[in-house]
């Protein structure tokens, strides 16, 4: 088991490392800050481009979050048609990936969608962990599948 925690924890690493830094967020808050300046007069033109501002962050989340999840179920369900041992192992890494991409992606979401997001890399880590607990038998997807469809609800909203 050391072998496969000396594969799995540099590839999350280098996840982590890829997907943590997005430089977008700090782009669209610039033209926020300035936005009051060029409207002192009243107090609605802040409030309304402060929330164009959160919306375009959590749209874009959710494009990104959704993008993860359909690559990450894609991407398990190959890895799981390969086989014990090592299709088994590859589909734990894959939703140990999945989850870290909603940890990344998530940042600067609303607080719906980052809570949909957060029941996403629950059910991707419980699932991690059922396939390290029992290789020989798959686990229940419904808590996963749940909690996508809450994901997309939270992002359609």
């Amino acid at each position: 088991m050391r072998r496969i925690h000396g594969v799995i924890v540099p590839s999350v690493l280098a996840v982590l490392a890829l997907t943590a830094c997005d430089p977008a967020p700090k782009s669209e808050a610039a033209p926020a800050a300035s936005a009051p300046a060029a409207a002192p007069t009243t107090e609605a033109a802040p409030t309304t481009e402060a929330a164009a501002t959160v919306d375009a962050a959590t749209k874009k989340a959710c494009t990104q979050l959704l993008k993860a999840v359909d690559d990450t179920v894609k991407k398990a369900a190959d890895a799981e048609k390969i086989g014990p041992p090592a299709g088994y192992i590859a589909v734990s890494a894959q939703y140990i990936a999945g989850a870290t991409a909603m940890t990344a992606y998530a940042i600067g979401a609303n607080e719906t969608v980052s809570a949909a997001a957060g029941k996403v890399e629950a059910a991707m880590d419980e699932l991690d962990k059922a396939w390290n607990e029992n290789p020989k038998k798959a686990p229940s997807k419904a808590d996963l599948n749940a909690a996508i469809k809450d994901l997309k609800a939270a992002c359609a909203a």
